[in-house]
Parts: C-alpha cells; sequence; structure tokens
C-alpha cells in the first residue's frame, strides 16, 4: 500500500482492550493530511459535561483535547487488519436521549496495514522503504541493449516491402528478479541492504507448461492494444542490530525501524540535493513471511511516476560506499550536539525558502555548527575564521570554480549573518541589502555542503561537475557569481 496514494477503507473499529465494543466507521488516508477516522458511534464511555436533555451536542473543548493518545484497531468485512497508532479524538457528539456517543472523530500519523500491532510492541524483524531516486544512486543495469535477431516467419528483415511492411525482429535482455545486496553497509545498530528488482515473467506450473501464457499475465490488454512494460527499481532493507553484535533476529517496534532510516535519508539528501520521499514502507513481523505496510504522514510526498532525470544525482554509491558514508555519518554526529547543525544542514539541501532571514540565520548557523562540533574545531574560531577554513578545505578544483575573495567573502558574510542573528552589525555603511545577504548566505552554504562533499570522498571531478549542470546547486553556483560582483563593487 502505497503512502502517496490516498485511501479509504471501511470496517469496525475497536479498542486493544475491549475487542467486543466494536463501531462501524471509516478509515481515510491522505498523505498530506494523515489519517482521518469517522466513527458512527463511540469506542469508549467518557466524562462529559453537564448537558440538557433532548438533543444531540458537539463537544470540541478541552475534554477532547486531554484524551490520551492510543492504538485503534479496524477489521475490514473480508478480515484485513488495520492497527492505527498514536490516535487522537479530534471531536464527537452526544445523544443525550440515549446518553452515549452519537459520532466520534479520530487522528493519527501512523497506520500499520497486515495486522493488530500495538505501536509499543517489539512486533517486526525488517524493514523495507521504498524511495524516489534510489535507484539512481545504484544504477544497477537490469535492462540491456536491443539486440537484432532473426526470427520465423519474418524471411526478408529490415527490409521495405513495396506494401510499407517493415518488420525489425529484436529481442530485450532483461535481467528479471530480485538481487540482494548490491550495496550493504553497518552501524553499531542496524544493518542495511540496498536491494534492486525488475520486471519476471509469473512461475507456476501453468506458465511452464505453456510460455504463451507466460507472455499474457505480463501484457496489459488495452483499447488501443497491446503493452508490455518492464520496470527496474530499488529499494533498502533495514534489520537491527545490538553494540555491533551480529544477532540471527532483533526484534524492534515501527519507530525503532522509522528512527534507523534517518540516516537513509541523509544520504539521499546530500547525493540529489532534493528533498527525499518515501512511497512506500514494508514491515515484516517476526511470525509472519508477508509483509505489512507503514502509513506514515511525511512532509514531502512521493512522486514515483514522474519523469526523472539522472543528471539530479550529485554522487553514486559506486562513488561514496554505504558502510563509508554510514561511517562518516557517525563520525561527523557523535560529538555533544553535533547532531542539531547536522539536521540544519541536511534540511538546507535542496531548499530555498520564501523568508530571507530564515534561509540566512539557518545557512549560517549550518556553516558554523559543522565546523564547530561535526569537524570538532576549536571554541577559540571567529565566525570569519571558520569560514575561512571551511574554504581551505576544497580542493583546488573547486576553489578555481568558486573564484571567491576568501577575506571579502568571510568579511561581508558576517556582517550578513550579524543581520539576522544580532539585530545588525555594529558597524555597517548599510549599503548591503536583504537580496545581498541572501546570496552571501547562499555561498556559505554552498561552501559547507562542498565540504561535507568533500569529506565523504566524493571525486572532486564529480563536485565540479554537480557545479556546472546540476539543476539546483548551479542556481546556487550563479549566486557565486553575483558575491563576486558585489564584493568588486
Amino acid at each position: 500500500m502505497n503512502i502517496y496514494e490516498q485511501h479509504e477503507i471501511k470496517g469496525w473499529f475497536f479498542l486493544p482492550e475491549y475487542p467486543d465494543n466494536r463501531v462501524p466507521g471509516i478509515l481515510k488516508w491522505d498523505p498530506f493530511k494523515g489519517a482521518e477516522i469517522e466513527l458512527m458511534g463511540g469506542l469508549s464511555l467518557l466524562v462529559t459535561p453537564d448537558l440538557e436533555s433532548g438533543g444531540i451536542y458537539v463537544i470540541t473543548d478541552e475534554i477532547v483535547a486531554s484524551m490520551p493518545a492510543q492504538t485503534i484497531y479496524l477489521e475490514t468485512e473480508a478480515g484485513k487488519k488495520y492497527s492505527i497508532w498514536d490516535a487522537w479524538r479530534s471531536g464527537y457528539s452526544i445523544n443525550h436521549i440515549l446518553e452515549k456517543i452519537h459520532e466520534e472523530r479520530w487522528l493519527s500519523r501512523l497506520v500499520y496495514v497486515g495486522d493488530h500491532v500495538l505501536s509499543e510492541e517489539n512486533a517486526f524483524i525488517k524493514a523495507t522503504f521504498y524511495i524516489d531516486g534510489l535507484y539512481y544512486l545504484v544504477n544497477d543495469s537490469r535492462i540491456l541493449p536491443p539486440e537484432w535477431c532473426k526470427m520465423d516467419g519474418v524471411e526478408r528483415p529490415g527490409e521495405r516491402l513495396e506494401n510499407g511492411t517493415f518488420l525489425l525482429p529484436y529481442r530485450l535482455p532483461v535481467l528479471g528478479g530480485f538481487k540482494a545486496g548490491k550495496f550493504e553497509g553497518n552501524t553499531k545498530d542496524a544493518c542495511y541492504s540496498v536491494n534492486t528488482f525488475a520486471t519476471r515473467p509469473w512461475i507456476s506450473e501453468a506458465t511452464e507448461a505453456d510460455p504463451w501464457l507466460k507472455l499474457r499475465f505480463m501484457l496489459k490488454h488495452q483499447r488501443h492494444g497491446l503493452t508490455l512494460t518492464i520496470s527496474v527499481g530499488a529499494n533498502i532493507g533495514i534489520t537491527l542490530r545490538k553494540n555491533g553484535e551480529e544477532t540471527e533476529v532483533l526484534e524492534g517496534t515501527a519507530s525503532d525501524f522509522l528512527d534507523k532510516f534517518v540516516p537513509i535519508h541523509d544520504l539521499m539528501r546530500l547525493a540529489t540535493f532534493h528533498p527525499c520521499a518515501v512511497a512506500k514502507v514494508q514491515l515484516q513481523l517476526k511470525n509472519n513471511h508477508d509483509d505489512g505496510y507503514l502509513l506514515k504522514k511525511v512532509n514531502e510526498v512521493a512522486r514515483p511516476e514522474e519523469s526523472y532525470d539522472d543528471g539530479n544525482v550529485v554522487f553514486t554509491l559506486n562513488d561514496v560506499s554505504l558502510e563509508n558514508f554510514l561511517e562518516k555519518r557517525e563520525y561527523f554526529t557523535d560529538t555533544d550536539g553535533a547532531i542539531s547543525p547536522w539536521r540544519i544542514l541536511i534540511g538546507l539541501c535542496g531548499y530555498f525558502s520564501n523568508y530571507a532571514e530564515e534561509y540566512i540565520s539557518q545557512s549560517f548557523a549550518a556553516a558554523e555548527g559543522f565546523h564547530k562540533l561535526c569537524l570538532d574545531k576549536s571554541e577559540r574560531y571567529t565566525l570569519k575564521e571558520r569560514l575561512k577554513d571551511l574554504y581551505s578545505l576544497l580542493p583546488q578544483e573547486v576553489q578555481e570554480k568558486l573564484k571567491l575573495d576568501v577575506d571579502e567573502w568571510a568579511k561581508h558574510a558576517v556582517e550578513a549573518r550579524n543581520h539576522a542573528a544580532h539585530g545588525g552589525p555594529r558597524r555597517s555603511d548599510g549599503s548591503m541589502s536583504v537580496s545581498d545577504r541572501y546570496v552571501i548566505a547562499a555561498s556559505v552554504f554552498l561552501v559547507t555542503y562542498l565540504v561535507v562533499l568533500n569529506e565523504l570522498g566524493v571525486p572532486t571531478e564529480k563536485i565540479t561537475q554537480a557545479l556546472c549542470s546540476h539543476p539546483k546547486i548551479s542556481t546556487v553556483m550563479s549566486y557565486c557569481d553575483e558575491v563576486r560582483s558585489m564584493l568588486e563593487l
């Protein structure tokens, strides 16, 4: 079940502790809003204010807000099971004549599809995430170049006949199926495996006995004719480990696996300079080989059907191994407090705020915090010294692309930061506009981001290529041109 799609499920709702009190209703899933549950009746008896008899009352006050979040189970007529986690009641109405709840509404951000499981239960042994753009970091060739071939019934291939016939028989080699562990990496508490998959024919006794049946299962019969779709993609599987030890099966909650996904989210943001969107999450129960699905409200909604330019990728896992990335990320975030500037830095990859002062202050927070805490530099550095040191960490070829007068750039950057963080510098001629400060902040963040790439081991030629051809990075690069013009005045 895909996160980015809307879903509506009708069935019977009940609380785990009261399985016999079942209420009909509908679960609506919207990727932007999360889950909304509308019930015909209520799940529990609640303390309510004194009301006059003779009608139905809608309760929307602090009584609703004070209800603790809890798990709600749903079961459809077909027997399919859902677990709605951390649900909170958003409102209800009371039929005072019957002295019972008339309607009830609940909200949630997390829904598990596949079984009845409590949110805090260590029920899962594996999570698999499908992420927009992940395949382009893997680039596993599963569809090979077409090959011209001879075929029965085609006597003169490639020759155009008088009646317009023109036949070119060919084969399209496809390496179908599932390939596990194309790239792998570990942290102290999780194991990661990037896997690829491609369309393959259905395998059964019937299809193996009848090749035409095998083909029929792969074809779509549409009004215009037949369509054969070959798809290739990638996902990442995550299992848990304890203190770096290899264990057969380690169980965890859904939240445990969501926490372990964060490094992969960071990898995607850095490698694509674009927000990371998850299309689907599968969770495997410890006693069940069939995967369930997790619906989670996210800030960025996946769009897997949209076209994608592989030029949007800054580096691949062939450039920086998954193992090395995880080790380096752990090094960057291991110092006390280092995770905060790291998160700011990741959040700014490909993000351009509509509020100039927000972007300015966040860019400098990322640069100063990354230098001080992630690179573990001395507290004695001034901001100007930090910026100059960051710039010095860039390869010479990258510095030649940026062409910044480092002393003047750092001086103006300090003034721009002081405007955003301290209400303005003590000494200023007032010549720097908001747009000037914005482009300086963009150049500061670009330098910081490029230092991260270099520290990760991204090849210098990949970095310089991204400065020229990546859609968003080249835009930030153009801001450096504006900064140079400003400094020359």
